[in-house]
């Protein structure tokens, strides 16, 4: 399978290091992003040199499937031009799939596949088979503690709670760092049911998650203490091993 990376920030640099490497059985065929100075640093600690594409369409036309690590409006950019040239898509800025609900909505109509992996929550597996019965779920809610330096907060001196509300409400005020519940929401009973509340904890170091799921089946709980990544804080370590390892499976 031939792979494109849209976006070399950490979590894009991270697969490309890992085709690379040969975790993942792929080709890299390019890399591109708007910050050329991220393109460069990546391709310099390459082995296999890809092409460095000239522009979204570039790195779209040379691969099978297209891999997005940038952002939610380059999720819905990559989407149109796959449209016009039938290519599939693995989406890591999962929120995108909330704030363009259209983007779902077509790619069934039209038969395309998009692809997200679980990130950094576990759980997903106990949340799909309670989904085989329809309506089961009565309530889905995630908890996200993160250090001040993953939320953007030059200054915090105490915990404090500073969202609460829907997954559809949260991807849209932190569209950068919490595709967590976007996952969780898409995975369950969607983005307008499912509760989210995101605490700061000067106190902390790593990426807190906390899920309930209470079901007519009963009540599980799951709580995930990451560690963020060294390249961007605001991206837990297993949200990238997660990427990786679904993109081996897909790949395999």
């Amino acid at each position: 399978m031939r792979i494109s990376i849209i976006g070399c920030g950490a979590i894009g640099s991270a697969i490309a290091r890992a085709i690379d490497k040969k975790i993942i059985p792929a080709k890299l065929a390019g890399i591109y992003d708007l910050d050329s100075s991220k393109i460069n640093k990546l391709y310099s600690h390459l082995k296999t040199k890809p092409t460095i594409s000239k522009n979204l369409r570039d790195a779209m036309k040379s691969c099978d499937l297209v891999v997005e690590c940038a952002s939610q409006n380059a999720v819905k950019e990559i989407f149109k031009l796959s449209c016009n040239l039938k290519k599939d898509i693995f989406v890591l800025t999962v929120g995108a799939l909330i704030v363009h609900p259209e983007i779902l909505k077509k790619a069934k109509k039209y038969n395309f596949k998009i692809y997200f992996p679980s990130g950094a929550i576990v759980g997903l597996d106990g949340i799909n088979a309670l989904n085989i019965e329809k309506n089961k779920i009565k309530s889905v809610t995630l908890t996200t503690t993160k250090p001040p330096k993953s939320l953007g907060f030059k200054k915090c001196i105490k915990r404090k709670v500073v969202f609460y509300g829907t997954a559809e409400e949260a991807v849209k005020k932190y569209p950068a760092n919490i595709n967590v519940c976007a996952t969780l929401a898409l995975s369950s009973i969607g983005a307008k049911r499912t509760k989210v509340q995101i605490v700061v904890d000067p106190k902390i170091k790593s990426n807190k998650h906390e899920i309930e799921v209470i079901s007519d089946f009963g009540r599980f709980t799951t709580k995930t203490e990451n560690v963020p990544s060294k390249e961007n804080p605001r991206t837990s370590y297993l949200a990238i091993l997660s990427a990786i390892s679904a993109l081996k499976q897909l790949c395999s």
